[in-house]
């Protein structure tokens, strides 16, 4: 199984939520290499995706992938860290949601951003799947106008 972890672009936005957020993503990481299950991530340099990347290496995981704009000449991906697993190109950053969602099974949220509800939001119409948010790590519940969406929610 594909499990694609989605976070903020930056670590240090989840000290304003919970300041053991590294203790919990390691654990988190962990508990998934253990698993056997793949992860798909997009990891910009210093964020929560790939804090989770490199930790997820560390406990011997199994294999990560990189959902990447390789082609991407509007805004580029020099912040992106290329090197952590094998890359699927989505093309452009316009693409990234919808890729993340067509490789993958489940959802891990581990922080909320404006981008992690733009791939919560694709989960509706590419490859429905159930989202695991981590309630540790994010401010609250999303709000009803995104439960009728009929995603497979679990807080």
């Amino acid at each position: 199984m594909k499990i694609g972890v989605i976070g903020p672009s930056k670590l240090e936005y989840l000290n304003e939520i919970n300041k053991d957020n590294k203790k919990i993503l390691i654990n988190l990481a962990k508990e998934v290499a253990d698993s056997g299950n793949e992860i798909v991530i997009c990891p910009d340099k210093g964020s929560v995706s790939e804090f989770f990347g490199k930790e997820y290496i560390k406990s011997k995981g199994k294999k990560i992938y990189e959902v990447v704009p390789l082609d991407d000449k509007e805004f580029g991906l020099s912040w992106v860290n290329l090197d952590l697993g094998e890359n699927i190109n989505c093309g452009t950053w316009r693409n990234q949601p919808e890729k993340l969602n067509e490789e993958t099974d489940i959802l891990l949220c581990v922080g909320y951003a404006v981008g992690v509800l733009a791939e919560i939001a694709y989960a509706k119409w590419f490859k429905p799947k159930q989202i695991y948010i981590i309630k540790e790590l994010v401010s609250g519940k999303l709000p009803k106008e995104v439960d009728i969406l009929n995603l497979k929610l679990k807080v």
